[in-house]
Order: structure tokens, then sequence, then C-alpha cells
């Protein structure tokens, strides 16, 4: 209990809690059956450091050869221009 400045004592009322339900997560479906990176493209992850990344969708690595010569973990790694090296492939 507390006491206001008047003198008067008051009790707090409890808050009540939020029941905080995590939504579910959807299965994940394919748009055009089985291969959707090769149709649509790799939906890639962010790029790190040596300039490598992986597809959400295959789990594929992924490395761009304009900021590293090949992946330097995965010899089978598929090469994909990141953002920054594609835009000037486009321009050239």
């Amino acid at each position: 209990m507390q006491q206001t400045l008047w003198g008067v004592t008051k009790t707090r009322r409890s808050r009540k809690r939020r029941n905080s339900h995590q939504p579910t997560a959807a299965t994940p479906y394919s748009i055009t059956g089985t291969n959707d990176c090769e149709i649509i493209g790799h939906t890639l992850n962010a790029y790190d450091l040596a300039g490598c990344s992986t597809c959400l969708d295959c789990g594929v690595r992924v490395f761009c050869p304009g900021c590293t010569q090949s992946h330097p973990q995965d010899e089978h790694a598929v090469p994909v221009c990141c953002q920054r090296h594609e835009e000037s492939t486009v321009s050239a």
C-alpha cells in the first residue's frame, strides 16, 4: 500500500499479464514445384565479410565472384554477384 501526499492510503491494482502467443510459422511451400531457385533465383541471406552467403530456400552456399575468386570453404558453391557488383555488370 502507498500513501498519497494527503495521507490517504491506496492499494495498487495489479497488472494483467498478456499472453504472448508466438505465431506458428507456416510450412514453406514451392511456387513452381521443386526447383524455385533454378527458375526464380536464390533467396540470399546477408553477405558476410568474405563475400559469401547461403540460400534461404535450398541452403546452397553462394559467393560473389567480384568480392572473392572462390568460396573459401565450399568448392561446389554457386557464383552469384552481390548487389554492389551486380549493378556494375548491368551498367557496363
